[in-house]
């Protein structure tokens, strides 16, 4: 079977993904009526959501593949695994893997929920009310589509700042998996834990999509 390697198994994935959505959208036109930019990321909170809830599933299993690649000085990025590897349920725990490896360790205590905790609650509160979002606004239900979208991007943002700030919190702690120190050195902006970096858009894109929607209203006064 045809093997390729991490990152273009990431990308392969989401590509179908937002293909996916595309074609969904030119079949509903009224998805049109959101902005497209709020769309996609209503679409992939959703991809998210699948990846989480997988990820919360098979939680002992993820944090073998982390320690796995510790142990053996590996990336996901550059190891080979075959083409089904696309299929969200079967890249979530890669995907998880390589983050709690080389990005967040907590992800790989076993007697620690916060991970889970966070993971568990994104799918159920973000992942879940962006696909009420979508469909109650395909069945052109207004003020449910607005309910949904609030909550889905309002409990995102709040999510990720909460979980940010306690990240950096740990980093000084030096009782803490996740301190900055020479075995696990984070570097200024976390530039030697660059992983990190994908929660700027957990952050910033769901800012976004509310206050689009709050200006959009404001403009049909």
């Amino acid at each position: 079977m045809l093997a390729i390697n991490g990152i273009c198994i990431g990308i392969i994935e989401i590509v179908i993904y937002l293909l996916i959505a595309s074609e969904l959208r030119r079949r509903k036109p009224v998805l049109k009526k959101m902005n497209i930019l709020s769309y996609y990321w209503m679409i992939m909170t959703v991809l998210t959501g699948i990846w989480e809830f997988t990820f919360v599933l098979y939680y002992k299993y993820v944090v073998g593949l982390a320690n796995d690649l510790l142990l053996n000085k590996q990336h996901v990025w550059t190891k080979h695994y075959d083409v089904t590897y696309i299929l969200p349920w079967k890249l979530s725990p890669i995907f998880y893997s390589e983050y709690g490896a080389y990005a967040d360790r907590e992800y790989m205590c076993r007697k620690d929920d916060w991970s889970r905790v966070i993971e568990s609650t994104h799918a159920l509160w973000c992942g879940i009310f962006a696909l009420v979002c979508i469909n109650q606004l395909i069945a052109k239900k207004k003020k449910n589509y607005l309910v949904a979208m609030s909550v889905s991007m309002g409990t995102q943002v709040m999510n990720s700042i909460l979980y940010m700030m306690n990240y950096f919190n740990e980093m000084s702690d030096s009782d803490n998996v996740n301190y900055n120190n020479e075995s696990f050195p984070a570097g200024i902006a976390l530039i030697k834990r660059p992983f990190m970096w994908v929660n700027i858009f957990w952050t910033v894109l769901p800012i976004f999509v509310i206050v689009q929607e709050l200006c959009k209203k404001k403009t049909k006064k």
